[in-house]
């Protein structure tokens, strides 16, 4: 290597010492290199000795310190505030909601539930500071084996259950630590199938490639339509169709999958369900003379109505729906502070939701773009009908509240939302060069549609 290509060599190392995202520094030292070497080129056409345009490239490159300084400010990793804030927003909400539940109405038996959602708290966060700090793209190289597994845990558990609580979607871990095997296929496993066709669907969406995504997708649904548990099923299958449609950009294929999916769901309900959920889910046709469980969509009503703009005060008897208020923190929170803290926790979660979305046109990189339309709409659908239960007019159906509700479910939650704030976290620093790649992908895309 001559001298001149050492001084050269010597900038932009100086210069990338100031840039503390590593991923980017084969890029600059591509871009500001070849622009160095333009300079070059052009000063020696002008009849300047290499030594006098190499010299002068790297003057009117300016100091390396200050140049890398600049680029650490362009390139430096994110936070993104708003998603954060209402994420602590929400913890605070959902420990203040079971802290008055175990003091006011759950039996003495019952008193360790607040410790339990401290502990899934405090480990739903270790688990989303991981996420943010891990680098997402990873999960690509281990799509096809996080599928396998997932499907392998859904087809063998019901055989070596020992049915906690009389359900064989839960596996029993280590330490006794219990693991929602459903809640867990219906946030992971559109994210694995999406990072394994997602190339395929964007370059060449043949019915090849989208008979291989209908065999994916269908594979869970019929492990979790032998679990009986059918309302994981239709989510995992909603979220499908959306994802389809993202990836596809075919939106007539879509709906027609929509109309199929949904006809086949209505026929099973008719035809193949023994657990009485189609009386269940009409319910709500006629409250008032109901004997399949109308009991806690009216309480639900009547609490809410009895509630007032200002609530009932924490040391309220709560004799209208006792134990039932740790399924519905919402009924919770109104009853006892009232509907201005229900709208209170209404634009939070369009704030929250907001975030989530706001975020997708920041990120370049498609796989990443994939990971927000999924958790953002998984996020979206669960809480839409968590609100909708809480009015009492909606079917009573096994729907968590996410980030509120008490359960293990807090776990995939906080780490769905370490996904988001590690994508983000990592937007400036994509490489340009898997930038230009996929602006050619979405240019065939179009071209193709």
């Amino acid at each position: 290597m001559t001298n001149r290509h050492e001084r050269i060599q010597h900038y932009l190392d100086h210069m990338c010492v100031q840039v503390k995202a590593r991923e980017v520094h084969n890029d600059l030292r591509d871009e500001l290199g070849n622009h160095m070497q333009e300079m070059i080129l052009d000063k020696k056409q002008e009849g300047y000795t290499e030594e006098e345009a190499i010299a002068y490239a790297i003057e009117q490159m300016g100091d390396p310190a200050v140049v890398g300084k600049s680029m650490h400010r362009l390139h430096r990793h994110r936070m993104h505030w708003g998603l954060l804030v209402g994420l602590i927003g929400l913890s605070i909400t959902s420990l203040l909601l079971i802290w008055i539940f175990t003091i006011n109405v759950a039996d003495e038996k019952y008193q360790f539930l607040y410790r339990g959602h401290v502990m899934y708290t405090v480990i739903g966060v270790m688990i989303m500071l991981f996420f943010i700090y891990f680098d997402y793209r990873k999960l690509k190289k281990a799509a096809w084996w996080i599928y396998i597994l997932l499907n392998a845990l859904l087809w063998i558990n019901p055989m070596i259950s020992t049915n906690f609580y009389g359900m064989s979607r839960f596996l029993i871990a280590p330490l006794g630590f219990v693991i929602d095997l459903t809640t867990a296929s219906v946030w992971i496993l559109p994210l694995a199938i999406g990072a394994i066709v997602q190339e395929k669907l964007h370059s060449n969406c043949n019915m090849q490639s989208i008979l291989t995504y209908i065999a994916m997708v269908a594979l869970p649904v019929v492990l979790l339509f032998q679990m009986s548990d059918w309302v994981r099923m239709f989510l995992f299958g909603t979220m499908s169709i959306i994802l389809f449609g993202w990836l596809t950009r075919k939106w007539l294929y879509t709906v027609l999958g929509a109309v199929v999916t949904g006809s086949i769901f209505v026929l099973l309900l008719f035809f193949a369900d023994r657990y009485g959920r189609l009386e269940r889910l009409s319910v709500v046709l006629n409250l008032q003379d109901d004997p399949y469980g109308g009991y806690s969509n009216n309480s639900i009503i009547k609490i809410i109505q009895s509630a007032g703009w200002w609530g009932n005060g924490i040391d309220t008897k709560f004799d209208m729906f006792k134990m039932s208020y740790l399924d519905y923190p919402g009924v919770l929170l109104i009853d006892v502070f009232g509907w201005s803290a229900g709208i209170l926790l209404l634009v939070g979660i369009i704030w929250f939701v907001a975030s989530m979305v706001k975020m997708l046109p920041r990120i370049r990189d498609n796989f990443g773009r994939m990971i927000i339309i999924s958790i953002t709409s998984m996020f979206a659908l669960q809480i839409i009908y968590s609100l909708a239960m809480t009015t009492g007019k909606a079917p009573i159906l096994s729907i968590v509240f996410p980030l509120i509700g008490y359960g293990n479910h807090l776990l995939f939650e906080y780490a769905m939302v370490g996904l988001l704030l590690g994508i983000y976290r990592r937007k400036d620093t994509i490489s340009t060069i898997n930038e230009k790649i996929q602006q050619k992908m979405d240019a065939d895309l179009l071209t193709n549609s």
